[in-house]
Protein backbone atom coordinates (compact mmCIF):
# COMPACT_ATOMS: atom_id res chain seq x y z
CA UNK A 1 0.00 0.00 0.00
CA UNK A 2 1.26 3.55 -0.95
CA UNK A 3 1.16 5.85 1.66
CA UNK A 4 0.83 9.64 1.29
CA UNK A 5 0.56 11.92 4.24
CA UNK A 6 -0.25 15.53 4.37
CA UNK A 7 0.92 17.60 7.67
CA UNK A 8 -1.90 20.20 7.66
CA UNK A 9 -2.19 23.15 9.12
CA UNK A 10 -5.26 25.62 10.52
CA UNK A 11 -3.62 28.87 10.10
CA UNK A 12 -5.93 31.20 12.14
CA UNK A 13 -6.10 33.56 15.27
CA UNK A 14 -7.81 32.13 18.55
CA UNK A 15 -11.47 33.26 17.24
CA UNK A 16 -12.69 34.35 20.20
CA UNK A 17 -10.05 36.84 21.44
CA UNK A 18 -6.36 37.40 21.33
CA UNK A 19 -4.72 37.93 24.96
CA UNK A 20 -1.29 38.03 23.68
CA UNK A 21 -0.49 39.28 19.93
CA UNK A 22 -0.87 38.46 16.69
CA UNK A 23 2.73 38.10 16.26
CA UNK A 24 2.85 36.00 19.34
CA UNK A 25 -0.41 33.91 18.40
CA UNK A 26 0.08 33.16 14.60
CA UNK A 27 3.14 34.48 12.96
CA UNK A 28 5.55 33.74 15.25
CA UNK A 29 4.60 30.16 15.37
CA UNK A 30 3.62 29.33 12.30
CA UNK A 31 7.40 30.72 11.37
CA UNK A 32 9.05 28.35 13.43
CA UNK A 33 7.18 25.61 12.22
CA UNK A 34 8.52 26.52 8.59
CA UNK A 35 11.96 26.31 10.06
CA UNK A 36 11.60 23.06 11.77
CA UNK A 37 10.01 21.80 8.18
CA UNK A 38 12.51 22.94 6.35
CA UNK A 39 15.63 21.11 9.29
CA UNK A 40 12.91 18.07 8.75
CA UNK A 41 13.01 18.76 4.64
CA UNK A 42 8.81 17.89 4.68
CA UNK A 43 6.68 20.12 2.76
CA UNK A 44 3.43 21.56 5.44
CA UNK A 45 -0.04 22.75 4.15
CA UNK A 46 -1.52 25.75 5.56
CA UNK A 47 -5.23 25.83 5.49
CA UNK A 48 -5.58 29.74 6.02
CA UNK A 49 -8.26 31.41 7.54
CA UNK A 50 -8.29 33.90 4.68
CA UNK A 51 -11.26 35.98 5.61
CA UNK A 52 -9.69 36.80 8.76
CA UNK A 53 -7.18 38.50 6.67
CA UNK A 54 -8.95 40.31 4.24
CA UNK A 55 -10.92 41.65 7.43
CA UNK A 56 -8.03 42.81 9.15
CA UNK A 57 -7.15 45.04 5.81
CA UNK A 58 -9.40 47.34 6.75
CA UNK A 59 -8.91 46.58 10.79
CA UNK A 60 -5.68 46.86 11.49
CA UNK A 61 -3.40 46.50 8.04
CA UNK A 62 -0.06 47.21 9.72
CA UNK A 63 0.32 44.95 12.49
CA UNK A 64 -2.11 42.24 11.16
CA UNK A 65 -2.67 41.91 7.18
CA UNK A 66 0.60 43.10 6.01
CA UNK A 67 2.63 40.58 8.08
CA UNK A 68 -0.29 38.13 7.34
CA UNK A 69 0.09 38.73 3.51
CA UNK A 70 4.27 38.60 3.77
CA UNK A 71 3.87 35.21 5.82
CA UNK A 72 1.75 33.35 2.76
CA UNK A 73 4.17 34.56 0.08
CA UNK A 74 7.45 33.59 2.27
CA UNK A 75 5.13 30.02 2.67
CA UNK A 76 4.96 29.43 -0.89
CA UNK A 77 8.85 30.84 -1.72
CA UNK A 78 9.60 28.10 0.34
CA UNK A 79 7.27 25.41 -1.63
CA UNK A 80 4.62 24.90 1.24
CA UNK A 81 0.84 24.81 0.71
CA UNK A 82 -1.23 27.37 1.40
CA UNK A 83 -5.13 26.55 0.92
CA UNK A 84 -8.38 27.91 1.74
CA UNK A 85 -10.33 27.55 4.97
CA UNK A 86 -13.29 29.71 5.81
CA UNK A 87 -14.40 31.01 9.14
CA UNK A 88 -16.96 32.88 7.60
CA UNK A 89 -17.76 34.81 10.95
CA UNK A 90 -15.42 37.53 10.43
CA UNK A 91 -18.03 38.95 8.05
CA UNK A 92 -20.29 39.56 10.60
CA UNK A 93 -17.69 40.61 13.18
CA UNK A 94 -16.93 43.87 14.60
CA UNK A 95 -13.55 45.39 15.56
CA UNK A 96 -13.61 48.36 18.16
CA UNK A 97 -10.95 49.83 20.72
CA UNK A 98 -8.56 47.55 19.01
CA UNK A 99 -9.99 43.99 19.44
CA UNK A 100 -12.00 41.90 17.50
CA UNK A 101 -15.67 40.76 18.93
CA UNK A 102 -16.65 37.66 17.20
CA UNK A 103 -20.41 37.03 15.92
CA UNK A 104 -22.17 34.02 15.92
CA UNK A 105 -22.37 33.25 12.13
CA UNK A 106 -20.08 30.03 12.45
CA UNK A 107 -20.50 28.35 9.42
CA UNK A 108 -20.71 28.87 6.03
CA UNK A 109 -24.40 26.99 5.85
CA UNK A 110 -25.18 30.08 8.02
CA UNK A 111 -24.98 32.31 5.15
CA UNK A 112 -28.46 31.73 3.60
CA UNK A 113 -30.10 33.17 0.77
CA UNK A 114 -30.73 37.34 1.89
CA UNK A 115 -27.33 37.76 3.76
CA UNK A 116 -25.19 40.41 2.65
CA UNK A 117 -22.62 38.05 1.37
CA UNK A 118 -23.78 35.05 -0.66
CA UNK A 119 -21.83 31.60 0.04
CA UNK A 120 -20.74 31.52 -3.78
CA UNK A 121 -19.34 35.06 -3.32
CA UNK A 122 -17.90 33.97 -0.17
CA UNK A 123 -15.95 30.99 -1.63
CA UNK A 124 -15.26 33.24 -4.45
CA UNK A 125 -13.54 36.03 -2.59
CA UNK A 126 -11.66 34.04 -0.84
CA UNK A 127 -9.95 31.58 -3.54
CA UNK A 128 -9.63 35.14 -5.92
CA UNK A 129 -7.29 36.44 -2.76
CA UNK A 130 -5.03 33.60 -1.75
CA UNK A 131 -4.72 33.22 -6.01
CA UNK A 132 -3.88 37.25 -6.30
CA UNK A 133 -1.63 36.35 -3.15
CA UNK A 134 0.19 33.73 -3.81
CA UNK A 135 0.52 33.73 -7.58
CA UNK A 136 3.17 36.34 -6.51
CA UNK A 137 5.76 33.80 -5.50
CA UNK A 138 5.16 30.85 -7.33
CA UNK A 139 3.41 31.56 -10.87
CA UNK A 140 2.84 27.69 -10.54
CA UNK A 141 0.52 28.05 -7.55
CA UNK A 142 -2.86 26.68 -7.06
CA UNK A 143 -5.85 26.94 -4.73
CA UNK A 144 -7.15 23.20 -5.26
CA UNK A 145 -8.13 22.28 -1.11
CA UNK A 146 -10.55 23.52 1.32
CA UNK A 147 -10.69 22.44 5.61
CA UNK A 148 -14.22 24.00 6.33
CA UNK A 149 -14.04 26.36 9.37
CA UNK A 150 -14.57 23.96 12.82
CA UNK A 151 -14.22 21.16 10.44
CA UNK A 152 -18.26 21.78 9.47
CA UNK A 153 -18.28 19.73 6.26
CA UNK A 154 -21.30 18.44 7.74
CA UNK A 155 -22.75 21.10 7.16
CA UNK A 156 -22.02 21.35 3.63
CA UNK A 157 -25.26 22.07 1.21
CA UNK A 158 -25.09 21.46 -2.46
CA UNK A 159 -24.76 25.07 -3.15
CA UNK A 160 -21.49 25.16 -0.77
CA UNK A 161 -19.86 22.24 -2.82
CA UNK A 162 -21.11 23.56 -5.73
CA UNK A 163 -19.67 26.77 -5.20
CA UNK A 164 -16.33 25.28 -4.49
CA UNK A 165 -16.28 23.06 -7.22
CA UNK A 166 -16.75 25.82 -9.54
CA UNK A 167 -14.11 28.26 -8.51
CA UNK A 168 -11.22 25.52 -8.63
CA UNK A 169 -11.59 23.09 -5.45
CA UNK A 170 -10.77 19.82 -6.27
CA UNK A 171 -10.00 17.90 -2.78
CA UNK A 172 -11.21 18.42 0.75
CA UNK A 173 -9.66 17.61 4.09
CA UNK A 174 -12.53 18.77 6.82
CA UNK A 175 -12.99 15.08 7.79
CA UNK A 176 -12.05 12.56 11.03
CA UNK A 177 -13.58 9.69 10.56
CA UNK A 178 -15.47 8.92 14.16
CA UNK A 179 -15.15 12.36 15.36
CA UNK A 180 -18.20 14.53 17.38
CA UNK A 181 -18.22 17.59 18.17
CA UNK A 182 -21.21 19.71 19.04
CA UNK A 183 -21.36 23.40 20.47
CA UNK A 184 -23.92 26.00 20.68
CA UNK A 185 -23.18 27.29 17.17
CA UNK A 186 -22.20 23.76 15.37
CA UNK A 187 -22.43 20.74 15.15
CA UNK A 188 -20.01 18.14 13.52
CA UNK A 189 -20.62 14.81 13.30
CA UNK A 190 -18.37 12.16 11.20
CA UNK A 191 -19.58 8.73 12.75
CA UNK A 192 -20.68 7.60 9.69
CA UNK A 193 -18.50 8.09 6.48
CA UNK A 194 -17.50 6.10 3.79
CA UNK A 195 -15.04 3.04 4.42
CA UNK A 196 -12.47 3.76 1.71
CA UNK A 197 -9.41 5.79 2.80
CA UNK A 198 -10.38 8.03 0.14
CA UNK A 199 -13.45 9.05 -1.46
CA UNK A 200 -15.41 11.92 -3.65
CA UNK A 201 -18.08 13.58 -2.01
CA UNK A 202 -20.56 14.72 -4.76
CA UNK A 203 -21.87 18.04 -5.01
CA UNK A 204 -25.47 16.78 -4.17
CA UNK A 205 -24.35 17.81 -0.60
CA UNK A 206 -24.75 14.53 1.36
CA UNK A 207 -21.19 14.30 2.17
CA UNK A 208 -21.90 10.58 3.98
CA UNK A 209 -22.16 8.97 0.41
CA UNK A 210 -19.16 7.80 -2.16
CA UNK A 211 -20.00 9.46 -5.61
CA UNK A 212 -17.69 8.65 -8.74
CA UNK A 213 -16.60 12.46 -9.09
CA UNK A 214 -17.07 15.91 -7.29
CA UNK A 215 -14.64 16.77 -5.05
CA UNK A 216 -11.83 14.28 -3.23
CA UNK A 217 -11.66 13.53 0.11
CA UNK A 218 -8.13 13.45 2.36
CA UNK A 219 -9.29 12.77 5.85
CA UNK A 220 -7.75 13.85 8.73
CA UNK A 221 -6.65 9.97 10.41
CA UNK A 222 -8.54 9.02 13.55
CA UNK A 223 -8.55 6.55 15.71
CA UNK A 224 -11.49 5.61 18.11
CA UNK A 225 -10.75 6.20 22.02
CA UNK A 226 -10.86 2.83 24.12
CA UNK A 227 -13.21 3.12 27.47
CA UNK A 228 -9.96 2.59 29.28
CA UNK A 229 -8.14 5.98 28.18
CA UNK A 230 -8.17 8.22 31.47
CA UNK A 231 -9.95 11.44 30.28
CA UNK A 232 -8.63 14.59 28.90
CA UNK A 233 -9.07 16.79 31.58
CA UNK A 234 -7.54 14.43 34.00
CA UNK A 235 -4.56 13.85 32.05
CA UNK A 236 -4.31 18.00 31.08
CA UNK A 237 -4.21 18.64 34.98
CA UNK A 238 -1.11 16.29 35.20
CA UNK A 239 0.94 17.49 32.19
CA UNK A 240 0.27 21.14 32.36
CA UNK A 241 4.25 21.59 31.99
CA UNK A 242 3.86 20.74 28.50
CA UNK A 243 0.79 23.04 27.72
CA UNK A 244 1.74 25.87 24.81
CA UNK A 245 1.14 29.36 26.07
CA UNK A 246 -2.78 29.86 25.79
CA UNK A 247 -2.69 33.11 23.44
CA UNK A 248 -6.78 33.57 23.38
CA UNK A 249 -9.93 32.62 23.51
CA UNK A 250 -12.13 29.64 21.83
CA UNK A 251 -15.07 30.41 19.97
CA UNK A 252 -17.07 27.91 21.42
CA UNK A 253 -16.82 29.40 25.21
CA UNK A 254 -20.14 30.32 26.71
CA UNK A 255 -22.19 28.49 24.00
CA UNK A 256 -21.82 24.97 25.47
CA UNK A 257 -23.26 21.74 24.32
CA UNK A 258 -26.38 20.04 25.86
CA UNK A 259 -25.79 16.79 27.75
CA UNK A 260 -26.93 14.17 25.45
CA UNK A 261 -23.88 16.49 23.13
CA UNK A 262 -21.27 16.22 25.76
CA UNK A 263 -21.82 12.71 26.52
CA UNK A 264 -21.47 11.93 22.35
CA UNK A 265 -18.47 14.05 22.59
CA UNK A 266 -16.76 11.79 25.50
CA UNK A 267 -16.61 8.68 23.04
CA UNK A 268 -15.70 10.99 19.89
CA UNK A 269 -12.75 9.40 18.02
CA UNK A 270 -9.21 11.17 18.24
CA UNK A 271 -7.61 13.19 15.42
CA UNK A 272 -3.86 12.50 14.51
CA UNK A 273 -2.95 15.85 15.77
CA UNK A 274 0.43 17.98 17.32
CA UNK A 275 -2.57 19.93 19.25
CA UNK A 276 -3.37 17.93 21.74
CA UNK A 277 -0.17 17.77 24.57
CA UNK A 278 -1.69 14.83 26.85
CA UNK A 279 -1.10 12.85 23.53
CA UNK A 280 2.21 11.05 23.35
CA UNK A 281 4.37 9.95 20.44
CA UNK A 282 3.66 5.98 20.90
CA UNK A 283 0.34 7.27 20.42
CA UNK A 284 0.57 9.80 17.37
CA UNK A 285 1.82 6.12 16.07
CA UNK A 286 -0.43 3.87 17.23
CA UNK A 287 -3.26 6.19 15.54
CA UNK A 288 -1.22 5.78 11.92
CA UNK A 289 -0.80 2.29 12.69
CA UNK A 290 -4.36 2.10 13.31
CA UNK A 291 -5.52 3.68 10.00
CA UNK A 292 -2.20 1.60 7.74
CA UNK A 293 -4.01 -1.73 9.39
CA UNK A 294 -7.44 -0.31 8.45
CA UNK A 295 -6.78 0.84 5.00
CA UNK A 296 -4.11 -2.08 4.08
CA UNK A 297 -6.16 -3.98 1.16
CA UNK A 298 -6.10 -0.99 -0.75
CA UNK A 299 -3.70 0.30 -3.47
CA UNK A 300 -3.02 3.93 -1.76
CA UNK A 301 -4.31 5.74 1.78
CA UNK A 302 -3.63 9.24 1.71
CA UNK A 303 -4.32 10.88 4.95
CA UNK A 304 -3.74 14.49 6.76
CA UNK A 305 -1.93 15.25 10.12
CA UNK A 306 -3.74 18.53 11.99
CA UNK A 307 -2.36 20.95 13.76
CA UNK A 308 -2.81 25.00 14.59
CA UNK A 309 0.55 27.03 15.12
CA UNK A 310 -1.57 29.02 17.30
CA UNK A 311 -1.59 25.96 19.92
CA UNK A 312 1.71 24.82 19.38
CA UNK A 313 4.66 24.92 21.97
CA UNK A 314 7.69 23.16 22.53
CA UNK A 315 5.98 19.56 23.43
CA UNK A 316 4.20 19.72 19.87
CA UNK A 317 6.76 21.01 17.51
CA UNK A 318 8.76 17.95 19.42
CA UNK A 319 5.80 15.96 18.46
CA UNK A 320 6.02 16.73 15.42
CA UNK A 321 9.72 16.06 15.07
CA UNK A 322 9.46 12.86 16.26
CA UNK A 323 6.47 12.26 14.17
CA UNK A 324 8.58 12.49 11.02
CA UNK A 325 11.45 10.54 12.02
CA UNK A 326 9.43 7.50 13.14
CA UNK A 327 7.33 7.84 10.01
CA UNK A 328 10.16 7.59 8.34
CA UNK A 329 12.25 4.33 9.72
CA UNK A 330 8.10 2.20 10.17
CA UNK A 331 7.27 3.14 6.45
CA UNK A 332 9.72 3.62 4.43
CA UNK A 333 7.21 3.79 1.38
CA UNK A 334 5.37 6.76 3.14
CA UNK A 335 5.57 10.00 1.36
CA UNK A 336 4.91 13.66 2.98
CA UNK A 337 3.48 15.64 0.25
CA UNK A 338 0.43 18.37 -0.80
CA UNK A 339 -2.13 19.07 -2.56
CA UNK A 340 -0.83 20.74 -5.26
CA UNK A 341 1.77 17.30 -5.85
CA UNK A 342 -1.46 15.21 -5.65
CA UNK A 343 -3.78 17.01 -7.85
CA UNK A 344 -0.49 16.60 -10.66
CA UNK A 345 -0.06 13.48 -9.58
CA UNK A 346 -3.80 12.37 -9.52
CA UNK A 347 -4.51 14.52 -12.68
CA UNK A 348 -7.37 16.43 -10.96
CA UNK A 349 -7.83 19.74 -12.15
Amino acid sequence: MKLKILLTFDHELPLGGVRTSYKEAMFDPTYRLFELAEKLEVPVVLFTDVLCGICFKEWDKNAFYDPYVEQLKEAVKKQHDVQLHLHPHWLTSDFANNTFIPSKDYRLADFTTGKTHSIDKIVKIGIDFLNEVCLQSDPAYRCNAFRAGGYNIEAATSEILTALYKYGIRFDSSVAKGYYFRSGLSEVDCRHMPSPPNWYIGLDGDTRKEATSGIFEVPIASIPKTPFEVPTRFKMAGMSGQAPKDHGFQIHEGNPADLKSKIRMMFSARMLSFDNYTLSIDYLMKTLDYNVKKYQNYDTAILSVSGHPKSMGDYSFGLMESFVMRVREKYPQAEFTTFNTLADEMKIY
